[in-house]
């Protein structure tokens, strides 16, 4: 959840991220994948992310503190399993497997014994909120318009997002990804009166 609130990740994305790809001296995470479904072959791969949209974001030090401590409490765990501690791998098809093909992967989005949460977690428990808790617009991918719209409330550069996001081009940032909030209206309307003040009736 916290991937796509405050990373603004994609789902595919959010799944495929590793300990590899942070960064906790320089407080950045690594967008270098995304993880899909074969279906004919019944079983996880990796691939690029879409667009291609590979990049590097900056994050906030509380969420990098919680990465930490899920950090730490993998490597416990990892510690109290030993032998029995499931390894997840990468061959040279990118399939993610569990028989030892291929490189090890260290997976942010794994149970206490190295086992794959699987992206349809994420959809079950939205499926959940969006129809047992009565929040029909609530999806993963919905929190990447929150956290957009959030940015942009606070005067974030297009770019900047265009950027965050992983989009190809700003269009589609400004599009699909920016939501016209009371916040904005305000200020929209406050830059308005700076440019065009109320002229004072001429003095006789």
């Amino acid at each position: 959840m916290m991937l796509g609130y405050k990373d603004a990740l994609r789902l595919g994305e959010a799944f495929g991220l590793t300990w590899d790809d942070v960064d906790f001296d320089e407080n950045t995470i690594s967008i270098n994948r995304q993880v899909q479904w074969d279906e004919t072959k019944k079983l996880w791969y990796f691939s690029k992310p879409k667009y291609n949209s590979f990049r590097t974001i900056d994050m906030d030090q509380d969420f990098m503190d919680l990465l930490k401590r899920e950090r730490e409490r993998q490597l416990k765990a990892q510690d109290y399993y030993a032998d029995l501690y499931t390894v997840n791998h990468e061959n040279g098809n990118r399939q993610l497997n569990t028989t030892g093909d291929g490189n090890p992967v260290s997976l942010i989005n794994i149970r206490e014994n190295d086992e794959f949460i699987m992206p349809r977690t994420m959809q079950h428990t939205s499926g959940v909120i969006h129809h047992k808790m009565n929040y029909p617009e609530f999806d993963f991918h919905s929190l990447r318009h929150t956290h957009a719209t959030m940015l942009a409330e606070n005067d974030a550069p297009s770019k900047y997002l265009q950027d965050r996001l992983g989009h190809k081009n700003l269009k589609i940032t400004m599009r699909f990804y920016l939501h016209l909030t009371e916040k904005m209206r305000e200020k929209g309307s406050g830059v308005l009166e700076k440019l065009f003040p109320v002229c004072n009736e001429a003095k006789e």
